[in-house]
C-alpha cells in the first residue's frame, strides 16, 4: 500500500515540493513480489527517498551505487539529467521483512536545472540526533540545521529535512523562518500542530508569515518536516521531467532519448 498525500486534488504543490508518496510500511514474505522501479529517468529537481525500515538499492548513470537502510536516505540531485534504478536490497529479496520509506520531489529553480547530476547516500549512523528538552522527542536532522546542529546531506537549495520521534506528551516548538515554505507530513500517531489535531498520512502546511511551529504528541508519532524558499517560476511537469517551459521538456525528453542523461546497463 501507498499514500500520497501531495498532489492532491485541490494541492498541485507546496514550493518548491511538487510530491510527496509514502510507501508502507508493507511486510513481505520470501516469494511476494516487492516494490522495484528498474532504469528510469529524472531532470530539474531532486528526487529524495528517507528510508524508515529496509533497505533500499540505488544505481545510477554517474556510477554511482548503494544500499541504504532504515534511518538512512538517499538525496538525488537531477539536474540537467540522470537515469536510475532503485528497489529493494538483494538482501532484503532473499530475508524479506518489513518495508516503509518516503520520496519527496524537491523542485529546482531555473538557474539550477542544467547543473551536473549528484547523489548522496548516507546510513542511519551518520544523520545527527538530538533529545529535546523533555527528553520525549527525538529530532534526526539531514539537512540544513535544528538546534545548532547541521545536517550532513549537502542541498543547494538549502532545504532543511528533519525526521522526528515522539513519544506521547512529547513536546516541541520548530523555529519556522518567515517567507519559507514549511510542511509537515505524519507517518504514524496523533498530535497537535499549532493548536490543531494532525494524524496519521496526514499532510500540514503552512501560510508564510509565521515564525513558530508548536508540536504536541497526543501518543507514539513518527513525522517528516521539510522547509524551503518558493521558488516562484513557472513548472511545466512531463513524468519525470519538471522545467520551467513546454520547450524545455521538449529538449530534456530529446537528451533522454539520445542517451546524453546517460545509459544504465542491466
Amino acid at each position: 500500500m501507498f499514500y500520497q498525500p501531495l498532489p492532491i486534488p485541490g494541492l498541485d504543490s507546496v514550493d518548491p515540493f511538487l510530491l510527496l508518496h509514502h510507501w508502507g510500511p508493507n511486510t513481505y514474505e520470501s516469494g511476494d513480489q516487492v516494490m522495484n522501479f528498474d532504469a528510469h529517468p529524472h531532470c530539474g529537481f531532486e528526487p529524495v527517498t528517507f528510508v524508515f525500515e529496509g533497505e533500499v538499492f540505488h544505481r545510477d548513470s554517474t556510477g554511482e551505487h548503494s544500499v541504504i537502510r532504515d534511518g538512512g536516505i538517499q538525496w538525488m540531485t537531477a539536474g540537467k539529467g540522470i537515469v536510475h534504478a532503485e528497489g529493494p536490497s538483494e538482501q532484503f529479496k532473499k530475508d524479506p521483512g518489513t518495508l516503509e520509506m518516503i520520496q519527496l520531489w524537491i523542485n529546482l529553480p531555473k538557474k539550477f536545472k542544467g547543473v551536473e547530476p549528484r547523489y548522496q547516500g548516507l546510513q542511519k549512523s551518520e544523520i545527527p540526533s538530538q533529545q529535546s528538552e523533555d527528553g520525549k522527542v527525538t529530532v534526526h536532522t539531514f539537512s540544513g540545521s535544528w538546534n545548532g546542529i547541521v545536517g550532513p546531506v549537502e542541498s543547494i537549495t538549502g532545504i532543511r529535512s528533519l525526521t522526528m520521534d515522539f513519544e506521547k506528551g512529547g513536546e516541541l516548538t520548530l523555529d519556522a523562518k518567515p517567507k519559507r515554505a514549511p510542511m509537515i507530513y505524519v507517518l504514524k500517531g496523533n498530535l497537535s500542530v499549532n493548536g490543531s489535531t494532525a494524524g496519521t498520512h496526514q499532510l500540514i502546511t503552512f501560510k508564510h508569515d509565521g515564525n513558530g511551529i508548536e508540536l504536541k504528541a497526543d501518543e507514539s508519532t513518527v513525522l517528516l518536516y521539510v522547509e524551503g524558499d518558493p521558488i516562484n517560476e513557472p513548472v511545466v511537469q512531463h513524468g519525470p521531467f519538471v522545467m520551467n517551459t513546454q520547450q524545455e521538456i521538449y529538449q530534456a525528453m530529446r537528451d533522454y532519448q539520445e542517451g546524453k542523461m546517460g545509459v544504465l546497463e542491466g
